[in-house]
């Protein structure tokens, strides 16, 4: 489990019975590297006002007997993303803008962010518009009799186990959307491994977010470079939320989308061909290509980058 050095520290330090001003004395005495600190010292680490630099993180580390391996490194104190916005920037910057991804992104280089909203698919209970939208895409892909109905989506929303169900928009149109269940282990290899279709997904296949699980991402589609981080940015805050539940993060998508979702968490995709689990896919008269992708949550959270974006919504 990741955490932030001060938690470390002060876990540590009130599990073994020592004081701020005791626990200075012993990394005073422990090691030539940790001579001079004080008590104020532990209280400001302690409260993420300042952080030990590297080599005196590992170096307590090493005062509490822990493997280095387990605990390090920290998730950062402080950062300095503080909002959405400044996080999309940075997400696009570092994660979608390359000149091969953005060929697969889409046409659309808005700038304003402020002109796009997330809306929660959970809330749609009378008004079947954006759902329907979701629908008439995924069904002029998939050339099936298995397609995803109205009524699983709706017995999804029923079921209620996951935050993260939502349609991307601009100016009131449909933008994208993002469905994205927690399921059991064995559901979640089921599906990576094409021997369970999405429309399959019943209620036994579902997990509860506060118990361990993996996050299975059933669509992820975007207009633009903004709409398709914002997006991404939520699957990043539902983790952030949930790290310590959250076994595996995976996905089986069209090239573009899933090679999107995979590159922002620095995944390399798996193209399978152009049959999954619904059957053969064309799309505007071309034969759609899919990839598969998964990884352990504590894979993913080993890049700084990505832990630096989530810090973003946990701070």
């Amino acid at each position: 489990m990741l955490e932030r050095f001060g938690d470390y520290l002060k876990r540590k330090r009130k599990a073994q019975g020592y004081t701020q001003e005791m626990i200075a004395t012993a990394f005073s005495r422990f090691s030539p590297i940790l001579t001079g600190i004080d008590a104020v010292t532990i209280s400001r680490w302690e409260r993420f006002t300042t952080e030990p630099p590297v080599n005196r993180q590992k170096e307590i580390i090493g005062f509490f007997k822990d493997e280095l391996s387990e605990v390090f490194p920290f998730m950062p104190a402080k950062t300095a993303l503080q909002s959405t916005e400044q996080s999309v920037e940075y997400l696009l910057k570092h994660y979608l803008n390359s000149t091969k991804l953005q060929s697969k992104i889409g046409t659309y280089p808005e700038q304003c962010i402020n002109n796009y909203e997330l809306k929660s698919l959970l809330s749609l209970t009378t008004d079947e518009h954006l759902l329907r939208l979701i629908l008439d895409y995924d069904h002029s892909i998939f050339q099936s009799e298995n397609n995803v109905t109205l009524a699983t989506i709706q017995q999804w929303l029923i079921t209620g186990c996951s935050p993260l169900m939502l349609a991307c928009t601009k100016l009131g149109h449909y933008f994208g959307h993002l469905i994205a269940l927690p399921v059991t282990l064995e559901a979640f290899q089921q599906l990576i491994n094409n021997e369970l279709a999405e429309a399959d997904i019943c209620a036994s296949h579902l997990a509860v977010v506060n118990e361990p699980h993996c996050l299975y991402i059933v669509s992820l589609y975007g207009g633009s470079r903004l709409a398709a981080s914002l997006l991404i940015l939520q699957i990043m805050s539902y983790v952030s939320q949930y790290r310590d539940n959250v076994q595996k993060i995976g996905g089986l998508c069209a090239t573009s989308d899933g090679v999107r979702l995979a590159k922002a968490f620095h995944l390399q995709p798996k193209f399978v061909g152009p049959t999954v689990a619904n059957g053969s896919v064309r799309f505007q008269g071309r034969e759609v290509q899919f990839v598969t992708f998964a990884a352990n949550v504590t894979d993913i959270l080993a890049d700084r980058g990505v832990r630096q974006v989530m810090t973003a919504f946990a701070t």
